[in-house]
């Protein structure tokens, strides 16, 4: 993961590009990851936790209506979230996770990952299986690929 992680910063520094994240069942690890990197504060902005419904709607935007609706794990709401966090810190690219880690319920290891980058927002499914932590390092690792995946898609497409 820290090639990935490494990655991400060389192609965002280079290209003077900025990120932003919002986390909920990946509890500030895509954040952790990121900012394990000297120099990260060049492009990385910031990231909310939004663990509750309540911190979803008021600090990044989520309609209540959609997850009254779809679920606060839905593409909806990971969609939005990576809106609102992009918005929020004016940022070119943002990560955003929901998902149910555990250990309890029926849907456990159902996630969504959306990744925003200025010409395209991405919302991925997943259905991962382990415990809690086997789940929310999938979730991490996930999303930091995929968002290696759109930089680079948005960097070499413009070239």
């Amino acid at each position: 993961m820290k090639d990935v992680v490494l990655s991400i910063a060389k192609l965002l520094t280079e290209n003077k590009l900025t990120l932003s994240v919002a986390e909920s069942c990946s509890a500030g690890g895509i954040s952790s990851s990121i900012c394990s990197i000297p120099g990260s504060s060049s492009y990385f902005l910031g990231g909310i936790v939004a663990y509750s419904n309540v911190s979803k709607i008021r600090d990044l935007g989520i309609k209540e209506e959609d997850i009254n609706t779809f679920s606060v794990v839905s593409r909806s709401v990971v969609e939005q979230m990576s809106i609102g966090v992009s918005q929020k810190f004016f940022s070119d690219f943002s990560v955003s996770t929901t998902g149910y880690t555990g250990p309890k319920g029926k849907k456990v290891g159902k996630v969504f990952i959306s990744v925003k980058s200025p010409i395209n927002i991405l919302v991925k499914e997943f259905h991962f299986s382990g415990n809690r932590k086997e789940i929310t390092d999938k979730v991490i690792e996930s999303a930091l690929q995929i968002l290696l995946s759109e930089i680079k898609l948005f960097i070499f497409s413009n070239k």
